[in-house]
């Protein structure tokens, strides 16, 4: 379907089949999605997308699985987050939007402990590889490579989808332009270009988006 860089069926699908044979992380999406839909189809889509690169950089079944949990779950902080302008500040003044991804690291701190979630990509995955991103402001020599893989595939994501609230959405051309302007800036280029090598040359043949089904690897 065109500007749609992937069968919902598909991402929808591959997060059903998880959900049943992961219980918890099942309770927490359901949670999710009882609180704001556009969050829960955001966080299936985006996982999609880190599962993806990660199965294009050669990673094992288990770091798969982990990625792809984390992903899935890296915005449960939202659920803490006030949106009304008169309370939207933490108790050191910032505000609480900008703080989700430790509010996720602490409420995902029993999944970290087992190893189940990376914790260091979730608290990372709006850090921006010029120190320019938040909670932290962290730099490129100290993002790990799965939360670098999370910032792409969020941000793809995000553009690529229809959003309700604001009525806009990129087609898939302009969402890789974006993040190709800012490759080395905000976004490791290498993960950049894998996504252009997924998807640009679909564009370039005027066809639309396909992707081999995904699936993740037993272990």
């Amino acid at each position: 379907m065109k500007n749609q860089a992937s069968p919902a069926t598909e991402w929808v699908q591959l997060a059903g089949q998880f959900a049943r044979d992961n219980k918890q992380t099942s309770f927490l999406l359901k949670r999710m999605k009882a609180h704001d839909i556009f969050i829960y189809e955001h966080s299936l889509r985006e996982a999609y997308y880190s599962l993806l690169l990660a199965q294009g950089l050669g990673l094992s079944g288990k770091e798969q699985e982990v990625l792809y949990r984390s992903a899935l779950l890296m915005d449960i902080g939202k659920l803490r987050v006030t949106y009304k302008v008169e309370a939207n500040l933490d108790e050191s003044g910032t505000p609480s939007i900008l703080m989700h991804p430790q509010y996720s690291a602490d409420i995902l701190k029993p999944f970290i402990d087992r190893g189940l979630v990376d914790g260091e990509a979730v608290l990372q995955h709006h850090e921006n590889l010029d120190g320019t991103g938040y909670p932290y402001y962290r730099t490129w020599e100290d993002i790990t490579l799965n939360a670098r893989i999370l910032r792409v595939a969020d941000s793809f994501a995000a553009a690529t989808s229809y959003d309700k609230r604001k009525g806009t959405v990129l087609g898939i051309e302009a969402a890789l332009d974006e993040l190709y302007r800012w490759s080395d800036m905000m976004y490791d280029a290498d993960l950049v270009n894998m996504l252009c090598h997924y998807y640009g040359a679909e564009i370039k043949k005027d066809k639309p988006e396909k992707t081999s089904t995904l699936r993740l690897i037993n272990h």
